[in-house]
């Protein structure tokens, strides 16, 4: 619940709120969780008709998505007991790059196969790019015939549920 957990963050300091609240597995969860359910609303919106903006709405659910995934993968992480948070920073995981689902799950030891990688690093592009800016931030970086569907959109699915049982798990 939000009020208790603000009664206890201002009477701690704001580092060790944000070192207690940035290692807690829960909060990442609940963050993915948002960020599907954000992704989902969108998506619902989209597919009433083609009346408004929200057909254009694809990218953006994507990238909700990729970041949810992220929140899961960071959440694994921490129940594998390594931090995210230490003295008020935040701690990146071995080779983090920004939203490389790819190379997160690696260095979470969430093993992949070669369709759950593909559709990962197609979801990371989108998450990085067109999901939020009409551009790359190189031109060298843009993804020429980029596409997504309904088999992606259950790989990534299957996905999601595969790493919410991992994060049920106890830590390896």
């Amino acid at each position: 619940m939000v009020i208790p957990l603000l009664v206890q963050a201002m009477s701690e300091s704001r580092t060790a709120a944000f070192t207690r609240v940035g290692n807690d597995w829960r909060h990442w969860m609940r963050t993915a969780k948002t960020l599907f359910g954000a992704s989902k609303i969108l998506r619902c919106e989209r597919e009433r008709g083609p009346a408004s903006i929200e057909i254009f709405t694809i990218w953006t659910e994507l990238m909700l998505t990729a970041f949810g995934i992220e929140c899961l993968i960071k959440a694994i992480w921490l129940r594998q007991g390594h931090p995210l948070a230490q003295n008020g920073k935040y701690v990146p995981m071995p080779n983090e790059e920004p939203h490389n689902l790819v190379k997160l799950c690696h260095a979470a030891r969430i093993a992949l196969d070669s369709r759950e990688t593909d559709a990962l690093e197609r979801i990371s592009y989108i998450a990085r790019s067109i999901g939020r800016y009409p551009i790359a931030k190189k031109a060298g970086q843009i993804e020429v015939g980029l596409s997504w569907n309904s088999v992606d959109d259950g790989i990534i699915q299957n996905l999601i549920v595969k790493l919410q049982k991992k994060l049920r798990q106890n830590a390896t």
